[in-house]
C-alpha cells in the first residue's frame, strides 16, 4: 500500500514499472467496467480502481495520485465528476457506461468546466477499438496491473499495488 505524497509515489512508481495509469473506474463491479479493465490489461496499460463508494474525495485522491489517462464511470456519476476533476489533470478521457441513461446536462457540464476532456460512451469505445485494431501487447506476469483502492474507512484511501501474477493467482 501507499499513501505518500502524491508526486512523490507517482514518480516512484512510474520509475519502478515504466508504465503510466490508464483508467479510474469509477463505479461498482458490472461486467461493462471488468470489459473495460480486461481491454486495457490486454495492452500492458495498468489500471486503478477507485469505487463509487469512496466519494468525490477518495476519487480526486486516487486520480492525483496515480496521474491516469482515462476514467470509466456510470452515467449517474457524471456530476460527481466535476470537482474532482480540477485537481486531476491528467485525465484526458471519460467513458460512460452505455447500460445507463445518460443525461445530457452532465456531458454538457463537463464538456463545459473541462474543455479538454473527449467524452464517449463505452459502446463508442468499443466501436473506435473494432475500426482502430491494434496488436496486443501482452504483460509480462511482474508488470503492474493495477491499484485497487481500499475503502478509506480510517481515513484517506490507499492504494494497493497488484501485478499482473497477483491478478491471474486470484482467479485461479
Amino acid at each position: 500500500m501507499f499513501n505518500s505524497p502524491p508526486n512523490a509515489r507517482k514518480q516512484s512508481i512510474l520509475a519502478e514499472y515504466g508504465t503510466w495509469f490508464v483508467t479510474v473506474a469509477f463505479t461498482y463491479l458490472h461486467a461493462k467496467m471488468l470489459t473495460h479493465l480486461i481491454g486495457a490489461m490486454s495492452q500492458s496499460m495498468a489500471i486503478v480502481t477507485a469505487y463509487d463508494t469512496l466519494g468525490e474525495e477518495g476519487l480526486k485522491h486516487s486520480m492525483v495520485q496515480t496521474g491516469p489517462k482515462a476514467i470509466f464511470v456510470d452515467p449517474h456519476l457524471l456530476p460527481k465528476l466535476d470537482n474532482p476533476l480540477k485537481s486531476a489533470k491528467s485525465i484526458e478521457h471519460v467513458v460512460y457506461n452505455s447500460l445507463g441513461k445518460v443525461k445530457q446536462e452532465h456531458i454538457d457540464l463537463l464538456k463545459r468546466n473541462h474543455p479538454h476532456l473527449t467524452i464517449h460512451s463505452f459502446d463508442e469505445l468499443r466501436q473506435l477499438g473494432k475500426d482502430n485494431l491494434v496488436d496486443p501487447v501482452p504483460p509480462k506476469s511482474d508488470d503492474l496491473c493495477c491499484i485497487m483502492y481500499t475503502s478509506g474507512s480510517t481515513g484517506t484511501p490507499k492504494g494497493v499495488l497488484l501485478k499482473h501474477r497477483n491478478v491471474v493467482a486470484g482467479g485461479a
